[in-house]
């Protein structure tokens, strides 16, 4: 008896599957009914928003808006800085650029260092600016006029971030690799400070007591610095975080330090050795090093007045930047979504929860600005890389909020139904609208939006399209705008679509070996073309020769690998077949099976000719009455499970050795190969005397040298084997002493 290991079931054997050749993703929905459900089904994180935000219980609310502001051309808008009339600065990359825009909203370039990024930032009270840029590591003094002044040039190569005193005198520069912090008073120039046992160094913040403050990379620590006795530095902490990128004054000005962890293995990761010049982790992905993170992790530690410090919140939000706001609260913000191009900035509440709070089509949020003052930018103000940009949140106070759906993917085109939606009121009426397509983006090919309606319960006037999306304008914000949208249902209709084979493949056979996939166990390995390798267990018989009965034991198991899809995603099940070439009637091979594998044990059938069919069935998810099949059929199998036959086996004495003579027959296969097993076990390749073994039928004689050159006769009389194998892989034996 043979079994398989485990995994997939067919005829009463396991195969345990080395390669991954079988369930594959189906997409569409199923035939009959289909619902789309928020937020039970799907998340209302998917879908676009203007205006309108997420709860933590996950419902659509009043929030932000999203409005441009700023420079619009920059691929990276790096740092964000305010002066005091009401405008604000933009440092950008890769060119150099810093924008102004005035407190009116008009934005012009301010001035173009020619440098690469411009990383860091400081207003100056007499409206200049100060510049901190890389890979040079340049420091700059940019006066009101624009014109730019060539300060110094930091080791290194990076000017992360800058924090000076109140009077703008002494300044000091976070820069890397590797950690250090340098200072800058006009009358000393531009000196090294101190150097830490790490990457780089990432923020600075004077304290109220006068010390610095310094986070870092690689590892991610924060260290407390007496100005009066630098080459002490006083480490606070080492977050479990690899990176500590930036500290921010909370509510009533409690300290907080963000945290970031980056992969395992980046370049530098906790090594302080890492090579000059290296960035970190978090942003190298914006230079298209891609890195794979051990996880999403961000926290948010407070820094309490004892030096100790608390975890405020923590969580998987992927993170590049926070700020405190006295109306909205704590604000996170990191890369956009790939798959929707959407950024968003989120509300991070303790201890692990967040929910978005803005969302808009854009870019990676590095920086978060909350101005209050009441001016034209009153709100918070992101900065955004690929594409670069800026943006203003804030609550207008007026105009309709809205969201809209991602398209909603039926997998054919459909018979759309209803839409229907549950809120907590408030004053005004939801308004909604629809429309669909045939391409997985809206373009010309779509219809119109719909005409607008307020009911909760809607027959959809749409065409038979596979794509649908939804929106929603919301009243706006004045007053206590109570709206609070919780689910959204859409149904269409599908008829149903047979499912389709796509592939169905006899394996071809190519090796069979010894030993288990996992261990070195007693079983035996089927190796395939494809890559494919099945695992046989047999149970022991006394006597047998495990390598070459157990192993030719498996040769008629015939392994199947097969692809199926359906159009409605419905379930599929498969039913494998054979039936002797000439003949009506199909024979089962397996039992109906949902996987895409399976196996045929031909030692139970004649040697012959064979057809395999097989045939994918929806009815388990279908009513009878509408269920599909489709079949497939595979070209003629040649079944041979019968070994050739020696006759006339007969070994000789001569002068240089033995003689070996007979011949081998077989009914169905030709001879592929010959050997003979000298009396020591050498095994050597025997020819035919036409020199070819490719017929049914050959002849062998042939001379074999015995003893070997420097080895014993050993005791006579001497026996032989020779073993012969057709194409099939059958194998037979004899053997015989010499006479």
């Amino acid at each position: 008896m043979i079994v398989f290991s485990v995994f997939f079931r067919t005829m009463g054997l396991l195969v345990l599957v080395g390669l991954a050749l079988l369930a594959l993703p189906q997409s569409g929905q199923a035939a009959g009914q289909i619902f789309w459900d928020w937020p039970s089904g799907r998340q209302f994180s998917e879908i676009e928003l203007n205006g309108l935000a997420l709860e933590p219980g996950g419902a659509l609310i009043p929030g932000l808006q999203a409005i441009q502001a700023g420079p619009e051309s920059p691929e990276v808008c790096w740092r964000l800085a305010s002066d005091n009339q009401g405008g604000f600065f933009t440092g950008t990359g890769h060119g150099g650029e810093i924008f102004y825009t005035d407190g009116q909203g008009k934005t012009s370039l301010f001035c173009d260092l020619s440098d690469a990024e411009v990383f860091s930032l400081l207003a100056l009270p007499d409206g200049g600016l100060l510049a901190g840029c890389g890979p040079d590591g340049h420091l700059y003094r940019i006066g009101s006029n624009g014109l730019s002044q060539l300060l110094g040039k930091v080791d290194g190569g990076y000017i992360w971030a800058m924090a000076s005193d109140d009077g703008g005198q002494t300044l000091y520069l976070a820069t890397g690799s590797p950690a250090a912090v340098y200072r800058y008073t006009k009358s000393e120039g531009l000196q090294h400070f101190v150097t830490f046992s790490a990457q780089n160094t990432l923020d600075l913040m004077l304290d109220k007591d006068g010390s610095l403050l310094a986070a870092t990379q690689g590892p991610g620590l924060v260290y407390r610095i007496d100005l009066a006795d630098a080459q002490n530095p006083w480490l606070i902490c080492e977050t479990d975080q690899d990176e500590v990128r930036q500290f921010v004054r909370g509510e009533a000005g409690q300290l907080f330090f963000l945290a970031l962890e980056s992969s395992d293995g980046a370049e530098g990761g906790n090594n302080p050795a890492a090579p000059l010049g290296s960035m970190p982790p978090s942003l190298m992905n914006l230079f298209g090093e891609q890195i794979e993170p051990q996880s999403d992790k961000a926290a948010l530690y407070r820094l309490e007045q004892d030096n100790t410090f608390t975890t405020w919140w923590s969580g998987n939000l992927d993170l590049m930047i926070v700020a405190w706001s006295s109306q909205w609260g704590w604000l996170g913000g990191g890369p956009r979504n790939l798959e929707t191009g959407q950024a968003s900035v989120h509300r991070l509440e303790p201890p692990a929860t967040n929910h978005v709070i803005a969302s808009w089509q854009g870019g990676d949020v590095l920086d978060l600005v909350v101005r209050d003052s009441a001016d034209t930018y009153k709100g918070v103000l992101v900065g955004q890389a690929h594409p670069g940009g800026v943006m203003i949140l804030k609550n207008q106070g007026h105009g309709s909020l809205s969201a809209m759906s991602p398209p909603l993917d039926a997998g054919a085109a459909v018979q759309w139904g209803r839409l229907s939606w549950t809120a907590d009121e408030g004053p005004g009426k939801l308004r909604w609208s629809v429309r669909g397509g045939n391409r997985s983006q809206p373009d010309g090919s779509w219809t119109d939006w719909s005409d607008t309606w307020s009911g909760n319960d809607q027959a959809l006037a749409l065409p038979q399209t596979r794509f649908m999306q939804w929106r929603v304008e919301m009243p706006g914000p004045k007053g206590n705008n109570k709206w609070r949208l919780t689910s959204v249902s859409v149904s269409a209709w599908q008829d149903n679509v047979a499912p389709v084979i796509k592939r169905f493949t006899l394996e071809n056979l190519t090796d069979i070996s010894r030993g288990g996939l996992i261990t070195s166990s007693e079983n035996v390995t089927q190796k395939f073309a494809s890559g494919l390798r099945v695992e046989f267990a047999r149970k022991s018989v006394m006597g047998e020769d495990p390598d070459q009965v157990r192993a030719a034991s498996t040769k008629p198991v015939r392994v199947m690998t097969w692809q199926g899809k359906d159009a409605n995603n419905d379930k599929i099940i498969y039913k494998l077949e054979y039936r002797p070439q000439g003949e009506e009637t199909w024979r089962p091979i397996m039992d109906e099976t949902v996987e895409q594998m399976g196996s045929w044990d031909t030692s139970q059938v004649n040697d012959g000719l064979y057809q395999l069919r097989l045939t994918a069935s929806d009815r388990l998810s279908n009513p009878a009455g509408l269920a599909l099949n489709s079949h497939h059929e595979a070209g003629v199998v040649q079944v041979d499970n019968t070994a050739p036959v020696i006759k006339g086996f007969k070994v000789k004495t001569i002068e240089t050795g033995l003689r070996v003579v007979f011949s081998a027959t077989d009914e169905s296969s030709k001879l592929g190969m010959a050997f003979v097993v000298l009396p020591d076990g050498t095994r050597q390749r025997l020819d035919p005397m036409d020199r070819i073994c490719d017929s049914q039928k050959e002849a062998f004689d042939a001379r074999v040298t015995w003893p070997l050159p420097g080895q014993s006769a050993g005791e006579q009389p001497y026996r032989l084997r020779v073993e012969v194998w057709d194409l099939s892989g059958n194998m037979v034996s004899a053997e015989g002493e010499e006479h």
